[in-house]
């Protein structure tokens, strides 16, 4: 780790060599020049390696990095996102909150700020703060990664009864970006509902080549293969639920 660290800080100056001669062509010691970039730079740089520690799950690291950049620069929304993203996955809701509102003081209209708040919010049961807040990011004219939202509030349907309202959601989730594996997974269980069951294992076989074979999906997948009746297919997804999570009902 300090290895890393040496390394990276290490790019935070640049060494220029110059060289010139005197009047008798004597060759002089070129001086060495310190060049130092600007503190909002380098905590950038710390930053972006505390959310490439973060994407792999090494949260201590993560940590480390993020809070080393807030001593350089504490006006960086990003920083305090990622801090509250990582307090989220520890289950700290206190420390998570506190990290999302200062990020959100910084940028209030960076929406991918507001989207991954109004998930948390989700999670903590907050529903109506949470609805408020898909819904102020479906509506921001210019922002293109209305995906999350979408979904969240066809789950928000769907848990009132709103089956065609949800599944519209849905749809306007995977128009935008057709490999987001909730929405696949919620189209899924739909068609399923529906008794469309070409439809469901189409969006099953989409759902597991963007999120892997986990529980759940394997679960509707041997629902709809025994539908269909095609017992090769559901002895593999049995298989595979066996091996994956042998400790599942």
């Amino acid at each position: 780790m300090k290895i890393l660290k040496i390394a990276f800080l290490g790019l935070s100056s640049l060494i220029v060599a110059c060289s010139t001669t005197n009047d008798k062509g004597g060759y002089l010691q070129p001086d060495k020049v310190a060049v130092e970039r600007p503190a909002e730079e380098r905590a950038q740089t710390l930053t972006d390696l505390g959310a490439a520690y973060y994407r792999l799950e090494k949260y201590t690291y993560a940590l480390e990095y993020l809070d080393e950049s807030l001593i350089l620069d504490a006006n960086n929304a990003k920083t305090y996102q990622i801090i509250g993203l990582i307090n989220m996955r520890q289950n700290l809701p206190d420390q998570a909150q506190i990290s999302f509102t200062k990020a959100l003081q910084v940028e209030p209209d960076n929406f991918d700020i507001v989207t991954n708040y109004a998930v948390f919010l989700y999670g903590q049961e907050r529903h109506d703060e949470a609805l408020s807040a898909f819904k102020r990011v479906v509506k921001a004219p210019f922002y293109k990664k209305k995906w999350t939202a979408y979904t969240y509030l066809g789950l928000y349907d769907l848990k009132n009864n709103q089956k065609v309202d949800g599944e519209k959601k849905f749809y306007y989730a995977l128009k935008i970006n057709k490999n987001y594996a909730p929405a696949l997974l919620e189209t899924a269980k739909i068609r399923y509902s529906k008794g469309e069951m070409m439809s469901a294992r189409a969006f099953i076989e989409r759902y597991f080549a963007n999120a892997g074979k986990t529980l759940e999906g394997l679960r509707l997948a041997i629902k709809i293969e025994r539908v269909l009746q095609d017992y090769d297919m559901v002895e593999q997804y049995q298989l595979e639920l066996k091996r994956a999570f042998p400790y599942a009902d």
